[in-house]
């Protein structure tokens, strides 16, 4: 029993392993984005807890040093003692003693753990006295401070300075080194609350900052700075580096970021950073921690390259199954198409299509389809045979008539002109019109060959030229050279007379004499015979040549036997029997003689003469 053939469309479903390719593709897709936004939001949210917890140790540090000036304001030996020195007695005894006993008070309130670095006490008596790392007193004009205006705007409340060397604080301090140290300051009132002096409070930015510099290190991809509400640097203490600079300029430019969000900004290169801002309520501190973008990049490099190696392995193995199958299916269909790109018209016209390697395929469909090419090419074999036949009949038969016609007006030409010189007992001239009027007659009559050589075509045109001579009574010379290797090429027969009729009816619109030249010659560089026939007329216009050039080039193109019209003998009918003889090889061009007149050139490969 014969095995039934499987259908094509059986073996479609097969591909829907794609669906599962295009689905798998998707699940990994979407797994990638939702990790990396988780990935993401984790960095983001480490990005404000750092924030956050800078925000709330600056809260406690300054609230440290807060608490510490005022105990030392509401102290009852500190401020009593100094309300009861005299400033105009420093130096005595009694002095010094009231002194001593309010640097053992203030070094009491700094106590053992060293909460802060140094208390400065202000009086507007002009008295300033202080211990802690440096222990001083000495005549001071409150209002020469520095920070003096705005503690006074303040009215009690307090104020922090930037982080500044030791020197800034106390200049008279004799320290090898200067250590930047951070104040806070605040007014302290009499009973009456009227303005009595002023508390400062030093802390080493070392110990201040401790925390955030622990922060950092342990977040080495973040960079964070604390800003006071003047947009003065708070820290980084002492560093202004190039990176610095540039997270600073980008904060000028960016006024308007709100606290507590992660938003996104460039700086001035262009570079895209994720920002985080907290506000330190008590002083106005803005703390902003910043990350580069490429860092979070960074990150992800991990998860995509994992991804990347996922979905090329997926896609390698659906593409591996898919060839395999498609091959199976296929491999019969681009056979069958090769076949087809291979085969030529010479191939329909000498070849059945039992000579033709046809495939085999398992496939119903594509059995059917090799089987209904089988058919066409028999079918096309048989009509194409029968219609090339019918149109050889046709081209032979156009190409005797056209070359058996001859326009009536040469012959009564000619005949006029025997019958004046009989008049005129010329007798030896009719002889030699006569004997070349009948071999050229003869000639152009026979109808048994269509392709003569060129020394033959040579030979009547110069009896037709010599027939036209009569009537022109010597105002007509013409110069034939021919290359005699190139004599027994084939032509077209009657395909050099129309040209040179064409010069004798159009070219010689003035006044003679009237020359015509014919030259056979071979240019065996290109492998070619060349015939060129130039006169010393009128020539062509421009528009001329315009439309000649591209009536040619249509007839090369489609090379149609249509505009082979019998009783035309001009150009086109010489063009396309040259194409029909020589193929691709034929050329005619038309061109003005740079010494004047017209120059038409046509030729054929030497290699590539057709005789049928």
């Amino acid at each position: 029993m014969k095995r039934k053939v499987p259908s094509l469309q059986k073996s479609l479903p097969r591909y829907y392993f794609l669906v599962i390719f295009v689905i798998f593709t998707a699940m990994l897709t979407a797994f990638y984005i939702y990790y990396t936004k988780n990935l993401r939001a984790s960095e983001y949210l480490n990005l404000q807890n750092v924030c956050d917890s800078a925000c709330s140790n600056m809260e406690q540090e300054i609230e440290k040093m807060s608490t510490v000036s005022l105990n030392t304001i509401y102290s009852k030996d500190i401020l009593p003692g100094i309300r009861r020195i005299h400033v105009e007695q420093l130096g005595t005894q009694q002095t010094y003693t009231q002194v001593q006993a309010i640097y053992n008070s203030i070094s009491a309130m700094i106590g053992p753990q060293q909460t802060v670095a140094q208390i400065n006490l202000y009086h507007k008596n002009g008295f300033s006295v202080g211990t802690g790392f440096y222990t001083y007193n000495k005549k001071i004009n409150l209002e020469e401070k520095s920070w003096y205006s705005d503690v006074l705007a303040e009215n009690g409340y307090k104020i922090m300075s930037t982080p500044q060397p030791i020197s800034h604080f106390i200049p008279t301090a004799a320290i090898p080194y200067e250590p930047y140290y951070i104040s806070l300051t605040r007014l302290y009132f009499d009973d009456v609350h009227q303005m009595e002096g002023a508390v400062e409070v030093l802390q080493k930015c070392d110990t201040f900052f401790s925390f955030i510099d622990r922060l950092t290190t342990a977040n080495p991809s973040l960079s964070l700075l604390i800003m006071d509400r003047n947009g003065e640097l708070i820290y980084p203490v002492d560093e202004r580096g190039e990176e610095t600079a540039h997270l600073t300029a980008v904060l000028e430019e960016k006024q308007d970021i709100p606290a507590g969000r992660t938003v996104h900004v460039r700086d001035e290169n262009g570079r895209k950073n994720a920002l985080h801002r907290q506000t330190v309520k008590s002083v106005g501190w803005q703390i902003y921690v910043f990350e580069p973008d490429s860092v979070i990049t960074r990150s992800l490099a991990a998860p995509t390259f994992l991804f990347l190696a996922v979905l090329i392995a997926g896609l390698l193995l659906t593409m591996a199954v898919c060839f395999s199958i498609s091959r199976r299916i296929l491999q019969p269909v681009g056979e069958l198409t090769e076949t087809f790109e291979t085969l030529v018209l010479d191939d329909v016209f000498s070849h059945t299509i039992d000579t033709v390697s046809l495939p085999q395929s398992h496939y119903e469909e594509i059995q059917t389809l090799i089987t209904s090419f089988r058919n066409m090419y028999n079918k096309m074999n048989a009509s194409t045979m029968e219609m090339l036949k019918s149109q050889e009949n046709e081209i032979r038969a156009k190409e005797i008539a056209t070359q058996s016609m001859m326009k009536p007006h040469f012959l009564y030409n000619n005949l006029a002109n025997i019958s004046v010189m009989a008049e005129e007992n010329m007798n030896q001239e009719i002889i030699t019109l006569t004997e070349n009027l009948c071999d050229y007659l003869r000639y152009t009559s026979t109808g048994s060959e269509i392709r003569v050589p060129v020394s033959d075509e040579f030979l009547y045109t110069q009896k037709y030229l010599a027939c036209m001579n009569v009537r022109y009574r010597g105002r007509l010379t013409c110069d034939f050279t021919l290359d005699e290797r190139m004599g027994e090429i084939q032509i077209p027969k009657l395909s050099l007379q129309p040209i040179i009729e064409n010069s004798l009816k159009y070219a010689f619109m003035k006044k003679p004499p009237w020359h015509i030249t014919v030259r056979g010659y071979l240019d065996e560089e290109a492998g070619k015979w060349l015939i060129r026939i130039t006169d010393n007329g009128v020539g062509f216009t421009g528009e001329e040549l315009k439309e000649l050039t591209h009536i040619l080039e249509s007839i090369r193109d489609s090379k149609d036997i249509t505009r082979l019209k019998i009783g035309g003998m001009g150009l086109q009918n010489v063009y396309l029997r040259l194409l029909l003889q020589y193929g691709p090889s034929a050329s005619l061009t038309v061109e003005n003689d740079p010494e004047g007149g017209a120059c038409i050139t046509m030729g054929g490969s030497i290699a590539n003469v057709r005789n049928s």
